[in-house]
């Protein structure tokens, strides 16, 4: 990954202005709220946050600018939260595990990454508007996506330095690990399988389906 665009993503949202924030603030509480991003407007953003309209424009160029950079804020936020997951001094097994008690307790609280995830993947319609503002924003900064998949790649050379598998593809890798983590996310989402399983079961049942996938 390149090395200026990370760092330009890190520092695009450091130090920023507390009326920024709110503004942010007020973009992800609507969308947890399930408000489709098209149909916010300025004076919805402005009002939950407290702060006149004209003042959204000394921040930003756009309505569009503002949803675009509060969704990109929430994803970092996460994103950092798990890569300090990932610089501990823990074993790959340990860091798994904090992965997973992260996800379960942040999951309800994803829904503005979710629908950036989606706008990236072409699963939600926006206007024209809104992709422009993201292709500005990815000019300049790393892409989520490949922000995550660098973290992967990473954690996943840390367990086959361990000698929990043998399996060194990178992309087989990201794979196996993509689906075991969204596995877990749906037991999570139906209450690990409706009841046939306890949470340790769902946990150590990802984790140990991560390990025989990745040793052919």
């Amino acid at each position: 990954m390149d090395t200026n665009k990370r760092n330009n993503a890190l520092s695009m949202f450091a130090g920023i202005a507390e009326k920024e924030m709110l503004m942010y603030e007020a973009v992800i509480e609507m969308i947890q709220e399930n408000y489709d991003i098209n149909s916010i407007k300025v004076s919805d953003i402005t009002s939950r946050a407290g702060i006149g309209k004209g003042t959204a424009y000394e921040y930003f160029s756009s309505k569009e600018e503002i949803i675009v950079k509060a969704l990109f804020y929430d994803t970092y936020v996460h994103i950092l939260n798990v890569e300090k997951i990932m610089k501990t001094e823990k074993t790959f097994r340990e860091k798994y595990y904090l992965l997973m008690d992260y996800l379960e307790e942040k999951l309800p609280d994803t829904k503005a990454t979710g629908n950036l995830i989606k706008i990236f993947m072409g699963n939600y319609e926006v206007k024209d508007n809104f992709r422009i503002e993201v292709e500005k924003i990815q000019q300049n900064t790393a892409c989520p996506v490949v922000y995550v998949e660098s973290m992967i790649d990473d954690f996943m050379m840390q367990g086959l330095k361990e000698g929990i598998f043998t399996q060194d593809k990178k992309v087989m890798c990201r794979s196996v690990f993509a689906t075991q983590v969204t596995g877990y996310i749906y037991c999570i989402i139906n209450h690990y399988y409706a009841g046939e399983m306890t949470r340790e079961e769902a946990r150590d049942f990802s984790y140990q389906g991560l390990v025989k996938l990745l040793n052919p």
